[in-house]
């Protein structure tokens, strides 16, 4: 698969509007989509912690929205992302602890492949917020389409598997990797940079005293289609999550689906649980025979028979660059 032309027109629009979620993917079509849109550009110009001027609406999740800020304390004026939760959840506790607990995440993953914690807290109402560096690029999801090089997907597979090493060492299980959560920004190289992003139902395996970690446990949490097996089946979340989503979204960027797929819930989970995926040798025979080897042993259905640590993984797939080359930090 060829590798995507620079976009002569990326300066300029990164001049227009830089991007942690591209707002133009979303889908406000019925009325209560417009009602809610409307409540949400109603912030706009809205200033958080005497501090932070909302100037755009960058994406709307189920719990909180993500707009792009001016920090008036700047001599510079420099612009940042800046995430909130939705007005009706502010009194909800469940949705504050996430919140609290995705800022104690980001905050203990300081990683160059992590979008990077700038500032948090309670504004003069109790309102938590969330400043984080805007990121000038798009989402893995929208970009996959394209296609990308062997090379890219590798390196993008081991910038991940980096930041992953470094929260699984500080304690921390993301759950929640897809296309979705993947950013991709150009590096001054040229190369592709991979930024990971929302740890909102990320896991403190090593417990925070100042705030329950354990209020989600027994859920099933994340996005179906990269759930492990034993994630499906309601099993205590692990490291080895995030390393069979890791694998199943390299798998589907060179296979082009995703390991399982149906459109009935419960019987995707039972496909996970019960089936093996097609080998992505058989898929993707041009590929290096050890990186279909690496994600084929990434996905089997035994635990023990997979790669136990980010940093195992990483290095079966690593070919030029030295696996002690990347950020593990």
């Amino acid at each position: 698969m060829g590798e995507r032309a620079d976009s002569s027109s990326a300066a300029s629009a990164a001049a227009a509007r830089d991007t942690l979620v591209d707002s133009s993917h979303l889908d406000f079509e019925d009325e209560s989509d417009v009602r809610e849109r409307r409540a949400l550009t109603d912030r706009i110009d809205e200033i958080v912690a005497e501090r932070y001027q909302l100037v755009d609406l960058l994406g709307s999740g189920g719990s909180g929205a993500v707009y792009a800020a001016v920090d008036l304390l700047d001599t510079n004026r420099s612009r940042v992302a800046v995430k909130l939760l939705h007005r009706h959840l502010r009194s909800a506790e469940g949705h504050s602890a996430r919140f609290e607990r995705e800022i104690k995440a980001l905050q203990k993953t300081a990683h160059s492949a992590v979008v990077r914690i700038l500032d948090s807290g309670r504004d003069a109402r109790g309102h938590l917020y969330l400043v984080m560096e805007l990121l000038t690029g798009e989402l893995l999801v929208d970009r996959m389409e394209e296609g990308f090089e062997t090379r890219q997907v590798l390196e993008l597979g081991r910038q991940l598997l980096g930041a992953l090493g470094a929260a699984h060492d500080r304690g921390i299980v993301h759950r929640d990797i897809k296309p979705e959560n993947l950013f991709l920004t150009d590096a001054p190289s040229g190369s592709i940079r991979l930024k990971i992003l929302d740890f909102g139902i990320a896991k403190l395996t090593q417990p925070d005293t100042a705030i329950s970690f354990q209020t989600l446990d027994g859920l099933i949490l994340g996005t179906p289609e990269y759930m492990s097996p034993e994630v499906c089946r309601g099993m205590p979340v692990t490291t080895d999550a995030d390393l069979w989503a890791t694998a199943s979204v390299l798998y589907h960027i060179f296979a082009g689906v995703p390991p399982f797929e149906d459109e009935q819930i419960g019987r995707l989970l039972l496909k996970i649980v019960k089936e093996r995926p097609a080998s992505l040798s058989e898929l993707r025979p041009d590929l290096p025979e050890y990186v279909a080897a690496a994600i084929d042993k990434a996905l089997h259905k035994q635990p023990a028979e997979r790669w136990q640590t980010a940093r195992e993984f990483a290095t079966g797939l690593a070919t030029s660059a030295p696996i002690d080359d990347l950020d593990w930090d």
